[in-house]
């Protein structure tokens, strides 16, 4: 969103403070003109002669070798000025296009509010529809009291394989006696039995709860569960019984299975040894348990749980499409405004170092003034080294030049300030950071008004709606839970 801004802002063309102005190594300069060998020779050759009043070639190097160096410094600073000056220049495009970049910022955000909001309404009306569905059913069969939840199949089929395991385990050395397999034979057998008793009485007992309903032909249904169950049970436990006492009275494997039944309808009670009647309380007191589990598997009153785990649900959909839309209106709103606000310093920033490069004090402007100093005192140096070499060598008197100093003319930019540039650059940019503020504070009313528009479930549940009719408003009447 900034990559244009940034653009007209890029410092490509600025060269850093530090490296406008080169740096100049005196002592490299005396090695590469060779001054204290020049001076030597030239004042062993009585050069320059005594009368001179000019500088001599060595001299004129000397000059020359700094001034090239001054004219770099002086170019690259020109060319700064030149460029803070074209900044100023741009101040108001950058103004037009922060304001561009900031109304792009407030449009997305809403839009993404928008967008949020259209998810939140399906959600919205599933939630409160679901709680409506509740509230009625409640209403129609008289219930007030909060639902039994379904404690999963999980530890559903684990209580199962529990009550199976026990009368397995119970039932097999009694079943292993006259089977030819032996204990494995009568753990087979055992199995078979106690899942067929367990399973039945499960199933019984969840159809059971119809007794529970308030319509007469599900009562019906539950009042014919209960008796099949209690029959089944019966039948079940005491065919068991039956088996398990003819194979006490030596009657073959085979047979007593075939003998089982008759005996049962030939005398129903009629059990004649204490490991039958075990077999019988202990397979009916698992059909017992058994029914009870089936019963109190889900909540008593039917279809009560399941009205509960849909509302469940619903709200749990809604908690996490709320949290997501806020944490993800949160980041965009931080993010955008982080940008607005990066947009708004760079070009404050951008401006002030114009300013102050073109008007001020700027560290350009006192690292020119170092500069300029730097350029007379190596020249000055430059020479006495060369000066001493000569005259230290040479026996005729030193000329007139070599009392003479040098200095370099005083420097005036090219580039003029002018004042009406500035004192628009400052309005402009005073005019970013009113637009930059303003597209902030529209993110920010966005956003609270999509915190509000996103309504609590239990707002939701009331029928409650900040931004229009998105649900009915239907309030719970008192001592409604929500």
């Amino acid at each position: 969103m900034l990559d244009k801004l940034k653009s007209m802002l890029r410092s490509d063309d600025l060269l850093p403070t530090l490296t406008v102005f080169p740096e100049i190594d005196q002592e490299k300069i005396r090695k590469e003109l060779r001054l204290d060998e020049e001076g030597q020779q030239r004042g062993s050759n009585q050069q320059p002669a005594s009368g001179t009043t000019s500088f001599d070639a060595v001299e004129a190097r000397i000059i020359n070798r700094i001034n090239d160096v001054r004219n770099k410094g002086l170019e690259n600073y020109e060319n700064n000025r030149q460029v803070y000056n074209e900044r100023l220049s741009r101040a108001g495009t950058m103004r037009k296009e922060v304001e561009i970049v900031a109304q792009n910022a407030s449009g997305d955000y809403l839009t993404a509010v928008r967008g949020w909001k259209a998810q939140m309404t399906s959600v919205t009306e599933r939630l409160f529809e679901t709680f409506q569905h509740r509230k009625e059913f409640r209403e129609r069969h008289g219930l007030r009291r909060p639902a039994k939840h379904f404690e999963g199949w999980g530890r559903f089929a684990a209580t199962v394989i529990i009550f199976i395991g026990i009368e397995t385990a119970l039932n097999a050395f009694m079943f292993s006696r006259g089977n030819e397999q032996g204990l494995v034979g009568g753990g087979m057998t055992a199995f078979v039995f106690s899942l067929v008793n367990v399973i039945m009485s499960l199933l019984l007992g969840v159809w059971a709860c119809n007794l529970n309903h308030s319509k007469l032909f599900r009562k019906l249904i539950g009042l014919c569960s209960l008796a099949g169950w209690i029959l089944l049970a019966l039948a079940v436990n005491l065919t068991v019984a039956h088996f398990r006492d003819l194979i006490d009275a030596q009657v073959s494997w085979s047979n007593a299975i075939q003998e089982a039944v008759p005996a049962l309808r030939a005398n129903l009670f009629g059990l004649t040894s204490m490991d039958s009647w075990f077999l019988f309380a202990l397979g009916s007191l698992i059909s017992i348990f058994a029914f009870i589990k089936g019963w109190y598997a889900f909540d008593p009153f039917p279809g009560y749980s399941k009205v509960e785990t849909d509302l469940a649900y619903a709200r749990a959909d809604h908690a996490g499409h709320f949290e997501d839309a806020i944490s993800e209106l949160t980041d965009k709103r931080d993010q955008a405004i982080d940008e607005l606000r990066d947009a708004d310093q760079q070009v404050r920033d951008g401006i002030s170092q114009a300013i102050d490069a073109l008007y001020g004090h700027s560290t350009l402007n006192a690292h020119l003034e170092g500069f300029l100093d730097q350029c007379d005192t190596k020249v000055a140096y430059l020479l006495a080294v060369y000066r001493d070499a000569n005259l230290a060598a040479r026996t005729e008197p030193a000329p007139p030049s070599f009392s003479t100093g040098h200095s370099f003319p005083a420097f005036r930019t090219a580039i003029t300030a002018d004042e009406g540039r500035k004192k628009t650059a400052e309005e402009e940019a005073q005019k970013i950071t009113q637009a930059v503020e303003s597209a902030i504070r529209q993110i920010f009313e966005s956003f609270r008004s999509a915190v509000v528009e996103f309504q609590l479930p239990e707002e939701v549940q009331r029928g409650v709606s900040f931004s229009g009719p998105l649900v009915p408003s239907v309030r719970a009447p008192a001592g409604e839970p929500v």
